[in-house]
């Protein structure tokens, strides 16, 4: 928890994570002929950046957070948990934002999805959000086992155009927030499922596109 980590998985997906990270890999599932699979991760807290392999390029590759449910098709997306809310901003490819049977697919990169009381919001949250994710330090940690790594600068993120929807952005003293650090004291168990698979058709559904 107190550096940066990497995994990756057996399609070329991937994952950088960002310290004080909490994920479980729930399910990986691939058919290297096919290239088809499914990849599901359970996210509780903290920051990381996935990368999209062979699964999330013909089959679904999601991440499941208390708050939504994000998808990756063939790209790069950030995801952050912290303050009670998720953002997750693409960076390369599409991405898909759910939440309570509603639907959000961003192809523009730089766009966010978040959620506030139960709704999808969008707005430009930016490129070089967490430059801790493109450090070139050593990706291990940092400190002794259980103790809390470094908490991240989310200064670029609360200026964004999204930053004002965002309670990790919340401020005291008038001033932009400048370094977080969160630990949950328990985990929280990941919202539903409900990736896109390439349409937004789908009973109770609806889905809208974010694309400029």
């Amino acid at each position: 928890p107190t550096g940066l980590g990497m995994l990756v998985f057996r399609d070329e997906s991937s994952a950088k994570i960002g310290p004080n990270t909490s994920l479980t890999i729930d399910e990986f599932v691939y058919n290297p002929g096919s290239g088809s699979g499914k990849i599901d991760i359970g996210m509780n807290s903290g920051l990381v950046r996935f990368y999209g392999g062979q699964v999330s390029k013909g089959g679904v590759m999601q991440v499941a957070t208390p708050h939504m449910v994000l998808g990756a098709r063939g790209g790069i997306i950030e995801v952050l948990v912290a303050a009670g809310q998720t953002v997750g901003i693409l960076r390369a490819g599409r991405m898909t934002c759910t939440i309570n049977g509603k639907r959000l697919v961003i192809t523009n990169p730089g766009y966010a999805c978040t959620s506030e009381d139960g709704k999808l919001l969008t707005g430009y949250g930016g490129i070089d959000t967490f430059p801790i994710l493109d450090s070139i330090d050593r990706i291990a940690g940092t400190g002794l086992p259980g103790e809390p790594g470094p908490g991240l600068d989310v200064s670029a993120l609360c200026a964004s155009a999204l930053g004002g929807s965002l309670k990790v952005c919340d401020s005291t003293d008038g001033a932009l927030p400048g370094v977080v650090m969160e630990f949950p004291d328990t985990p929280t168990p990941p919202v539903g499922g409900g990736v896109d698979k390439g349409g937004c058709e789908g009973e109770g559904e609806s889905c809208c596109y974010y694309c400029n």
